[in-house]
C-alpha cells in the first residue's frame, strides 16, 4: 500500500492552480451573466409597470368618456362630464384632472371620491374638437356644449423611461 503509482498520488500544485483559475473564470462569467440578467429583468418590470399604469388610465378615461351624455367643463388639464355610470337613471359627474405640475398625479374625481389613476405625470393635456372635427382649444376657452371629440396627451416618466400617449375619444351619448 506504500507503493502508489503516479496516477493515484493526486494533483501537482500547477494542476491545482490551473483548475482553480479555470473555475474562477467560469464562476465569474456565470455571476456576470446572472447580474446582467437581473438588471434586464428589473428594467422590464419597471417598464411594464409604467406601461400598465398608462394603459389602465387611458382605458378607464376612454370607457367613461365614450359613455358621456354631456361635457360640462373643458379645460387644458381637466375635463368634467356626466354619464349614467351604473345605469340607474341618475347621472354621475366625473372629472379627470392634473394640476399642470410635472410629477403630479392624474386623478379621477366622482363626487367626494378622488382616485389616483397615474403617478408622476409629466404632461396631461386635453384638446377638444367640434362636430366638424375643428379644434376648439384650449386656448381659447372652450364652450363645453360644442365638444364632440376629446383628445388626451398623457406623458409619464419613471426611472428615466418616458412614455407618451395620444388618444382621441368620441363620446357616443352627445
Amino acid at each position: 500500500w506504500l507503493h502508489m503509482s503516479r496516477a493515484s498520488k493526486g494533483l501537482t500544485l500547477i494542476e491545482l492552480i490551473l483548475v482553480i483559475a479555470l473555475l474562477s473564470i467560469l464562476l465569474g462569467a456565470i455571476g456576470f451573466t446572472f447580474i446582467v440578467g437581473l438588471r434586464a429583468w428589473d428594467t422590464g418590470i419597471l417598464s411594464g409597470g409604467i406601461k400598465k399604469e398608462a394603459s389602465y388610465s387611458l382605458r378607464i378615461i376612454s370607457e367613461e368618456l365614450k359613455q358621456a351624455t354631456a361635457i360640462t367643463a373643458a379645460g387644458l388639464n381637466s375635463v368634467t362630464f356626466v354619464l349614467d355610470l351604473d345605469n340607474n337613471g341618475v347621472n354621475e359627474t366625473i372629472s379627470y384632472t392634473w394640476s399642470g405640475v410635472a410629477g403630479a398625479d392624474l386623478s379621477r374625481i366622482e363626487g367626494a371620491v378622488t382616485t389616483v389613476l397615474a403617478r408622476n405625470v409629466q404632461n396631461a393635456q386635453f384638446q377638444y374638437y367640434n362636430i366638424n372635427n375643428t379644434l376648439l382649444g384650449p386656448p381659447p376657452a372652450v364652450t363645453a356644449s360644442l365638444v364632440r371629440v376629446v383628445e388626451l396627451t398623457l406623458q409619464l416618466t419613471r426611472e428615466g423611461e418616458v412614455l407618451q400617449y395620444l388618444v382621441k375619444i368620441r363620446p357616443r351619448g352627445i
